[in-house]
């Protein structure tokens, strides 16, 4: 094995990854909750903003600029979002894949789909392409309003708060929540690969992190298993590495029947990212 490799998962990480992602999930419930039950004030509970790793990237202008949090931010958030950017650099976006749980419910929900329909669904490679960048027109109407406003002027879209939140009612937030659950039902993490903000920031990050799933051509046998497991639709059997769009979540190499031709490898240099699967997953 390549003497920069770390390991190669077993079915133990597939399960140790889940249980991370229910951690959290339950954490994000946790703390939802006892806003609602408790109440805010100096007294009474944080809200769900103060746990919100975007909204270190919501604060840090007016922290920088003024001296001042946005109001329902604090320190949490920059402490939050320094720390998932130092994991990002460490590791890629590994957040997404192990930690969000947002990403968390729309996985959970594509496999629903998958039992429906026996598959999922993928766009056609010049729809999904440019699709991809409105990630990061999101993120920049986002920053612009936050900035222009001086106030979280996302939170009112937020689908990760409309539900987290427990904020039912008839809102952008929550209509943009049942919207992206029926599209999650087909195609998987649709929200994190077209249109989440804080993963277009990763993306830019995630290539050049310390830690890096490549692809090593002499040990691949081309059967495009890990296109089929890939849940961000990476072209990862055509290719080196698996660029800013890789979640970290392994399953290609958990199903890979050649344990040598994906590897996590350390300290080089990232090779040129590679492109989208065209493939259908079943």
């Amino acid at each position: 094995m390549n003497k920069h490799s770390i390991f190669h998962p077993t079915r133990r990480i597939s399960l140790l990854r889940n249980a991370s992602l229910i951690g959290f999930v339950m954490l994000m419930e946790y703390f939802g909750i006892r806003h609602q039950i408790v109440g805010g004030g100096p007294q009474g509970s944080p809200p769900l903003d103060s746990y919100c790793v975007f909204g270190g990237v919501e604060t840090v202008w007016s922290y920088v600029t003024k001296g001042q949090f946005l109001q329902k931010t604090n320190l949490s958030n920059l402490v939050l979002f320094t720390a998932a950017v130092l994991v990002t650099l460490l590791t890629g976006a590994s957040f997404c894949g192990w930690i969000c749980p947002f990403g968390a419910l729309q996985e959970w929900i594509s496999a629903i789909g998958k039992r429906l329909f026996g598959k999922q669904f993928t766009l056609p490679i010049h729809v999904d392409k440019p699709l991809r960048y409105l990630r990061f027109v999101i993120l920049a109407l986002i920053l612009y309003m936050t900035i222009s406003t001086n106030k979280l002027w996302f939170e009112f879209h937020d689908p990760f708060k409309a539900f987290f939140g427990f904020e039912f009612e008839l809102s952008p937030g929550f209509v943009i929540l049942v919207l992206l659950s029926l599209l999650s039902i087909f195609i998987e993490r649709f929200f994190c690969k077209y249109l989440c903000p804080l993963g277009a920031l990763f993306s830019l990050l995630s290539p050049r992190s310390f830690i890096q799933l490549k692809r090593q051509s002499s040990h691949c046998i081309g059967c495009n298993v890990c296109n089929k497991s890939c849940p961000m639709g990476i072209d990862v059997a055509h290719a080196e590495n698996t660029g800013g769009d890789c979640i970290r979540c392994l399953q290609c190499m958990e199903n890979c029947p050649k344990p040598e031709a994906l590897i996590l490898e350390a300290g080089k240099a990232p090779s040129p990212p590679i492109p989208h699967s065209t493939n259908h997953r079943h």
